[in-house]
């Protein structure tokens, strides 16, 4: 029997949905389900070894406007290194 999926999986899961700006349940659903490869009811459908897939497909890419710019590149303030 395939291990059922974490806690912490779903946790990642919904704020790799956040991540991408995905709100409305209809469309989180439909990024989890193309992610997996499978229609599912909800999260606690997938195995373990789903979760990881998904959150692998989900996290390798952001929102679609974004997707050039890094993190550093689109920061708002100076940090630190940046006043040296």
């Amino acid at each position: 029997m395939p291990t059922p999926i974490a806690d912490w999986q779903r946790d990642l899961i919904r704020k790799a949905l956040d991540a991408r700006g995905l709100t409305a349940m209809d469309d989180r659903q439909q990024a989890v389900e193309g992610a997996a490869g499978r229609a599912l009811a909800n999260l606690r459908d997938l195995t373990h070894d789903e979760a990881i897939v998904v959150l692998n497909r989900l996290g390798g890419s952001g929102p679609a406007g974004n997707r050039s710019a890094s993190l550093w590149e689109s920061r708002d303030e100076d940090t630190w290194i940046d006043r040296l």
